[in-house]
């Protein structure tokens, strides 16, 4: 009797302590309203981190670079696709807590994963893969976002006046009574935002967790097959704010998601040496999701058809690395120069898009001292070209068949075009753009594993003939783009020059005829009497052009509809009466 009692006190206490850590966490939240997720509630923990000027940077670097200067509604920022981000990561991992209790996710685990889905954008640099992929590689420095953010991490934690971030959060999760983090949780958060490992063979590479909590890897960024939080939220914000809405239902995964142990290749198991294929647990979705799973591969494919690879959005990045090639001797931020930032994370907390600002403000300054400054000249330059759409022209455009064309072979063979032509080698810039699933040219689905309803813990792969006949042969094609500086109509003379040369060497590699992309001088009324086919320019010009239809009887000609403005000439205005 003394024990059945002792019993229920302890029951009892137990559910006091529930009650009382849930009222905690209760009143510390914070309720943020999303664009795509609609109401997002963030631990205390998240919140804190949120304010601190190292994620408030993010308010000020844009989710996708300079689309922003296609596409004017693409004006969403790194701050709240972070958010996003954490909310779904927590959203999944206990999704996968409520399924499968066996896996012994605690409620550590799950604030660990959330924090690190608010922090794996903190390495972001200005105008984000212009700075990461073309900027930092053309100034000859390995630069890693991933790397990054983790430095920022570790920075932010032993940063503040009288007391650390780190003894905040401790401070935090005392007060909500919250399991303390020990070394190890903080080691799994910088390992999560991090460079990633390969987990599907050899030893175990990570401290923070163990063998067994592999799949805890696999939530924010999965390395393994992509499948992950952040594109789900990438693909649902960027497709709604660049309005076009593509069909992506990543709910349905949070659905049938599991884990299960599977190895990399087919299931079965491996021996756990160096090199080996190790049988580790990961997520894996019911074989009826596939489709699902290709059209968020596909949905990736058209935005960065339509929008992360569109040419304009493309040759605006490209003359924004040279303003900052230009500008990064004579730009201090933090006391560093732009390529220095990366090494201190004080002075990259202050690097942003704003970029652009300060170097017009400091030429500014200059001019106003009298100083000289040809490179700082030259950035500005470049800014005030891209504010008044003087852009770098798309020239040539070709599709390439061989799939390991790389840009240092196109350069190569742009050289020997150019030779005896009397052109300087950098008058073009070449861009080689990959459109894929995101796995070069595998199928998507290579490293995805799936189950059935009725064997929940064995694991298959997929052919895509299995899924359906209709989808794609090759998951990749590769377009070469070349750009140059074409300040007026002469220009078009060396660019003319280069086309025969160029469109055999296309042929020659396996590429499509070449495009010629520059818009041509149309002819105006005075080029109507030259002789058909007559050079104009240097330009053959053809007379195509449609006749016009006749203004219908009661209207004059200035209250016709503004089809006149279409393929046609209209000459009508230079018409006298009969």
């Amino acid at each position: 009797m003394a024990s059945s009692l002792q019993n229920q006190q302890t029951t009892a206490e137990k559910r006091r302590s529930l009650q009382d850590q849930a009222n905690k966490l209760y009143t510390n939240r914070k309720v943020f309203q999303d664009l795509i997720h609609g109401k997002i509630e963030l631990h205390p923990v998240c919140v804190r981190i949120i304010n601190t000027p190292q994620f408030h940077r993010l308010r000020y670097i844009k989710q996708i670079g300079t689309c922003y200067y296609v596409y004017p509604t693409a004006c969403h920022n790194r701050f709240e696709h972070s958010i996003g981000v954490c909310y779904l990561a927590g959203k999944l991992v206990r999704k996968l807590k409520e399924r499968q209790p066996d896996e012994n996710i605690t409620d550590v685990d799950i604030l660990c994963v959330e924090i690190a889905g608010i922090c794996h954008d903190l390495g972001q640099g200005p105008f984000s893969h212009v700075f990461e992929k073309k900027f930092m590689p053309e100034m000859g420095i390995n630069f890693s976002h991933k790397a990054t953010a983790r430095k920022m991490f570790e920075y932010m934690l032993e940063y503040g006046d009288e007391r650390t971030l780190k003894d905040e959060i401790q401070n935090i999760l005392n007060e909500c009574q919250f399991p303390r983090f020990e070394e190890n949780d903080f080691e799994f958060i910088k390992e999560m935002i991090g460079d990633p490992k390969d987990i599907s063979t050899g030893l175990w590479p990570y401290k923070g967790r163990t063998e067994d909590k592999s799949f805890l890897y696999e939530i924010v960024a999965n390395d393994r097959n992509g499948v992950d939080v952040d594109k789900w939220d990438c693909l649902a914000r960027d497709s709604h704010m660049l309005r076009l809405h593509m069909t992506l239902d990543y709910e349905r995964c949070f659905t049938s998601a599991r884990v299960i142990q599977s190895n990399g290749a087919d299931g079965s198991n491996g021996n756990n040496d160096e090199h080996a294929l190790v049988p580790r647990k990961q997520i894996c979705y019911r074989e009826k999701d596939a489709i699902d799973l290709y059209d968020m591969f596909y949905a990736r494919l058209n935005l960065h058809r339509r929008a992360y690879q569109h040419k304009t959005h493309t040759v605006i990045g490209l003359m924004i690395c040279d303003v900052l090639k230009a500008a990064n001797d004579s730009i201090l931020i933090g006391g560093k120069k732009i390529t220095e930032t990366v090494d201190d994370m004080e002075a990259f907390t202050l690097l942003t898009d704003d970029v652009l600002q300060l170097i017009m403000h400091k030429k500014k300054e200059e001019d106003s001292r009298g100083k000289d400054n040809e490179q700082l000249d030259r950035a500005y330059q470049l800014i005030q070209d891209i504010m008044n759409r003087r852009l770098y022209k798309c020239v040539f455009e070709t599709h390439c068949k061989d799939k390991k064309l790389t840009k240092a072979d196109v350069l190569d063979g742009l050289k020997n075009c150019l030779k005896d032509k009397g052109v300087p080698e950098n008058f073009f810039i070449v861009d080689v753009v990959k459109f894929n699933y995101g796995m070069e040219n595998r199928n998507p689905l290579e490293k995805v594993r799936f189950y059935k309803k009725d064997e929940l813990d064995k694991t298959f792969k997929l052919t895509k003939e299995q899924v359906s006949f209709v989808l794609p042969d090759t998951f990749e094609e590769r377009i070469i783009r070349i750009y140059c500086n074409m300040k007026d109509d002469s220009e078009k003379e060396i660019v003319l020059k280069v086309a025969e040369p160029f469109a055999k060497w296309c042929k020659d590699n396996q590429c499509t005829d070449p495009e010629v992309k520059f818009h041509q001088r149309k002819p105006n009324i005075r080029d109507l009497s030259q002789p058909e086919g007559s050079d104009t320019h240097g330009i053959l010009y053809e007379r195509t052009h449609k006749p016009l239809p006749e203004p219908s009887s009661g209207l004059s000609s200035l209250d016709q509809p503004r089809s006149y403005d279409g393929e046609g000439i209209d000459v009508r205005s230079q018409t006298t009466d009969q």
